[in-house]
């Protein structure tokens, strides 16, 4: 009786203690059609809300930007290249730098250093896709990279 007293008791506990798991989910290496410095990546959080103070996304590169704020639960976060003006939202952080059109690999760090995403784009972003002529985006779609119309902060 006391174990199943016990399982029932961590059992409750759980979602208290999930780890919520942010993913860069798009990637408009190519800008927009209104311009090539309109980039963009999008971070995603299928889990609890969390705060991303102090953790790290880089190129290895050019940018290299330390992020600040929180993303809710099942919620996005679109960061833009130097201006607010690369999407139709609200930017939720900008950088600066740029996504070279020839490929590169992304990383996301969290506050501790610990490596939570890469993104491996390969040689003219041939892993993950993109169009530098429609300027549809890289997608993370049911874990698979897919090519489409841009939707920067939804699914």
């Amino acid at each position: 009786m006391r174990y199943l007293v016990g399982l029932s008791l961590v059992l409750v506990s759980l979602p208290w203690f999930a780890a919520a798991n942010v993913t860069i989910s798009e990637v408009a290496w190519m800008g927009s059609l209104a311009s090539a410095n309109h980039e963009w990546i999008e971070l995603y959080n299928d889990g609890a809300s969390i705060d991303l103070t102090g953790w790290r996304l880089t190129d290895g590169n050019s940018i290299d930007v330390v992020l600040d704020g929180v993303i809710p639960g099942g919620g996005y976060a679109v960061l833009e290249r130097t201006s607010d003006e690369s999407t139709a939202g609200a930017a939720w952080q900008l950088y600066t730098g740029a996504l070279v059109n020839s490929g590169a690999v992304l990383k996301l760090y969290d506050a501790a250093g610990n490596q939570i995403d890469t993104v491996v784009g390969g040689e003219n972003w041939e892993n993950i896709g993109g169009n530098n002529e429609t300027k549809d985006t890289a997608q993370l779609s049911d874990g698979r990279w897919i090519t489409a119309p841009a939707s920067p902060g939804s699914a």
